[in-house]
């Protein structure tokens, strides 16, 4: 059997190595968290007219510019709730938390990412741009000290999801859409405190050490919220269909939705996705296929009038 060399021993290290660096920062920027930004391609969804190869593009460019944008907020946040998330029982083994990170390093990571994406952003468009800039302002003001104010900071994490949207129907020169654009907000918040609930269920007695505001919050408050929100959730969404679609038979897709909150509670309690619902998007089949299928029905319904069907 062949013996390895002194050089074979440092090249599996080295490659090692940066397998391990390159792990550790695609956590700093969360990776895994760009599927929120997915909400971008809303857009396609309330185009004025039919939707070309450009347009196409330029979604997808905001996407990836949210992603820039997101991975900012995420590196501030972490910066500033270090000595909280080392603490904690999940969060501890973040890259900066665990200390295989430097804060002088993930800084120069967001000074390199942040006025990147901002000036490309007002490149693409004006009106994206300022959208991204109000994006980043409002949530490193939650990060900073919004956070600590009960239901404040899930109306914030519910509004940069409004945002996500909107800069997608900006993009395509869509039709604003109210009664969508409220169900996403319902639909965010929903999570968000699905999110609040799996925090205090996994810290117990030590969750206001980690979360200042998570003392105002409990299991019986949380659980008096969530139906009233699912039922918000589906109300303007079936307003949405009624109302805002042309093709009626869109209110077939109103049972889906239904059935993927309600997938999505059960996952929740059962398998404990509360605290990270990208999770949901990456890993459960049932609610991917039920996206697929809403799509297929939505955007079948949004081409018909344009006699692609």
């Amino acid at each position: 059997m062949k013996q390895e060399t002194t050089l074979d021993v440092i090249e599996k290290k080295e490659k090692k190595d940066f397998a391990d660096a390159l792990i550790c920062f695609m956590k700093l920027i969360r990776v895994r968290q760009w599927s929120k930004n997915i909400f971008v391609f809303s857009g396609m969804l309330f185009p004025s007219q039919i939707i070309g190869f450009s347009q196409v593009v330029k979604l997808i460019i905001a996407f990836l510019l949210f992603c820039g944008i997101s991975s900012s907020v995420y590196i501030i946040n972490d910066i500033i709730d270090l000595k909280k998330d080392m603490l904690h029982p999940v969060k501890r083994f973040r890259p900066l938390a665990s200390g295989k990170i430097k804060v002088k390093f993930a800084l120069l990571i967001f000074y390199i990412i942040c006025p990147g994406t901002i000036l490309l952003s007002f490149f693409l468009n004006k009106y994206f741009g300022i959208v991204i800039c109000v994006y980043l302002l409002m949530n490193l003001s939650y990060s900073l000290k919004l956070k600590d104010f009960v239901f404040i900071d899930l109306l914030i994490i519910s509004f940069g999801f409004v945002l996500r949207t909107l800069s997608g129907i900006i993009l395509v020169h869509g039709k604003n859409s109210f009664w969508f654009l409220l169900s996403i907000a319902f639909l965010s918040l929903y999570l968000g405190m699905n999110k609040r609930k799996k925090e205090l269920l996994t810290l117990e007695e030590d969750s206001q050490n980690h979360r200042k505001n998570l003392g105002e919050y409990s299991i019986g408050l949380i659980n008096e919220i969530i139906p009233m929100l699912t039922a918000c959730t589906v109300i303007s969404y079936s307003f949405h269909t009624l109302y805002e679609v042309k093709v009626k038979y869109t209110i077939f897709t109103i049972p889906i939705v239904v059935y993927g909150i309600f997938r999505y509670q059960y996952l929740t309690d059962k398998a404990g996705y509360g605290e990270s619902p990208e999770l949901v998007l990456l890993k459960d089949r049932p609610i991917v296929l039920a996206l697929l299928v809403w799509g297929a029905i939505y955007m079948s319904a949004k081409l018909l009038p344009y006699g692609l069907f």
